[in-house]
């Protein structure tokens, strides 16, 4: 199992917080942000100008032969914080958002919609929306996210920063959840077994990865959520080899939390819940009374703290509105909108697409359900290219996203296969040596687990916006070690070429994704 010291995790966290506060100056000078007058080119001179900085360091230290895998760590998170700094600068709070809203100002008393009016009305009104939260689209969803934004709305103008700044500025936040993660995703892949060389390699998708830059430059509450369930999972693992309960409380808080952030990070609830019946069946056999009243004090210390905290907002709804938990319609009659997927088969939805249902020739995200419905290209093309619809691209441009397009589908499924059979054999090995294997079956079921909820999701809100990859953007987790699986076992040549072509997969789809988003403002 590798090590990694705990110097590197202070100067990643480091990174990631001192970068932000560099985004946050940045953001006001007309020099450097789009949003206040910048030219995109001088922004790609920047861009390009520190990013060739940082690669000529690196290969210096390559050839000097001092990159060992800590620093190749450390330059991981940097360059991943580095394209994600230029993400936000690239683009305002308005653009490529989910349900953003607007804003309107501290000194009137008008209630906006979306994220942003949610947060606006807690910045400018000091609690939570006292009406029905379903008469505003937005203020249905738990308040942890929004309550933060509109504390650092408050800072921000206690500062003396103008409130047009302090608004724009609310992608700080989110750019520090996204950067979180990348360190987040270090503790699993160490927690998972994964040889200190291949960490670097595992942590790549959640440093580069375009949904994760997206979710950076966001205002609404996916990226806190992502955040809080990859701390779930992290935790979880440290806890299958450390039962004591510091982490048990710890998995209550972060999943808790995570569930007043949005409560779709409750899926990893059915997988936590899986593991310890596994484990509390394997200490009632044990017979050992101590270790049996130790275990279910455990479960009810979880229960106590996380069941509270994460249906905290469901029933202040029940009790002060009589309203369930869901999602409000997108239009008042279903099937006025063009979103609506209701008339169509289930396999159609789930199903495998045929070559022409990829769209390959245009692989952007078209609203319409008439046009596509499938939802494994839907989560495709939003994987990428998040909601965008570039009409106006170049052929350059247009034939660099449609091989990153074909690539990100390549690797997409060579390693969820990767990741299922690899797993799978592990655990029926562990189970035939008689060993407990609770951490294979915690990331094999809680992949397996999201998996069924996404598809039952897509079908009780029925709409291609359910598709969106950023309601699956923990699977990158699991695609992750799916990589890692692949490059670890070269035992044959047929295994050799799958590592082969999964990694230049990978690579063409980050990199493709990559220059869309840097050229996305002059193609637009």
């Amino acid at each position: 199992m590798s090590t990694v010291k705990k110097s590197v995790y202070v100067k990643a966290n480091l990174i990631v917080l001192l970068v932000a506060l560099c985004v946050a100056v940045l953001q006001g000078n007309y020099a450097t942000s789009i949003a206040h007058g910048g030219f995109v080119q001088l922004q790609l001179a920047l861009l390009f100008l520190t990013g060739f900085v940082s690669l000529f360091l690196i290969a210096n230290q390559k050839f000097r032969g001092e990159l060992d895998t800590q620093k190749a760590i450390l330059w991981t998170v940097w360059l991943g914080m580095l394209i994600r700094a230029g993400y936000v600068l690239f683009y305002d709070i308005y653009t490529l958002q989910n349900d953003a809203g607007t804003y309107t100002g501290f000194n009137t008393d008008n209630i906006n919609n979306g994220h942003i009016g949610y947060i606006e009305y807690i910045y400018k009104f000091f609690h939570l929306p006292d009406m029905d939260p379903y008469d505003h689209f937005g203020y249905y969803h738990p308040p942890l996210h929004h309550t933060i934004e509109a504390v650092w709305m408050t800072i921000q103008r206690m500062l003396g920063v103008p409130e047009e700044l302090a608004f724009q500025n609310l992608q700080v936040p989110t750019l520090i959840y996204s950067g979180l993660c990348i360190v987040v995703m270090l503790h699993i892949l160490e927690e998972s077994g994964v040889r200190e060389e291949l960490l670097s390699l595992g942590m790549c998708l959640f440093a580069f990865h375009p949904k994760l830059l997206v979710l950076g430059g966001s205002v609404n509450n996916d990226i806190l959520a992502l955040l809080l369930l990859l701390v779930t999972i992290w935790r979880v693992l440290v806890w299958i080899e450390d039962k004591t309960f510091l982490n048990i409380i710890l998995i209550a808080l972060a999943l808790g939390f995570g569930m007043i952030s949005k409560l779709n990070t409750a899926i990893c609830a059915f997988s936590i819940a899986l593991v310890y019946l596994i484990y509390l069946i394997q200490v009632i056999k044990e017979g050992n009374k101590v270790d049996i009243r130790n275990t279910f004090l455990q479960y009810v210390v979880f229960g106590v703290i996380c069941i509270p905290i994460g249906l905290s907002y469901i029933v202040r709804n029940i009790v002060l509105f009589g309203e369930k938990p869901g999602i409000p319609s997108p239009a008042l009659i279903p099937n006025e909108s063009v979103m609506y997927t209701g008339p169509y088969s289930v396999w159609s939805i789930i199903g495998i697409p045929s070559i022409a249902d990829l769209h390959v020739e245009f692989p952007f995200h078209v609203l319409s359900a008439a046009s596509i419905h499938n939802t494994w290209v839907i989560l495709f093309q939003t994987g990428l290219f998040s909601e965008s619809y570039p009409v106006e691209i170049g052929r350059g441009l247009l034939a660099v996203c449609q091989i990153a397009y074909v690539a990100s589908i390549v690797a997409g499924v060579l390693l969820t296969i990767a990741f299922i059979a690899s797993y799978a054999a592990k655990l029926i090995n562990e189970l035939k040596e008689k060993e407990d294997g609770l951490r294979t079956t915690f990331l094999l079921f809680t992949y397996v687990f999201m998996l069924i909820s996404f598809c039952l999701y897509v079908f009780k809100y029925p709409y291609t916006c359910s598709s969106d990859f950023r309601y699956m953007t923990a699977s990158l987790v699991f695609t992750a070690l799916g990589l890692v699986a692949v490059c670890d076992n070269k035992k044959n040549l047929f295994m050799r070429v799958v590592a082969l072509v999964s990694v230049f997969s990978v690579i063409l789809a980050l990199a493709g994704s990559l220059l869309f988003y840097m050229f996305y403002n002059l193609a637009a």
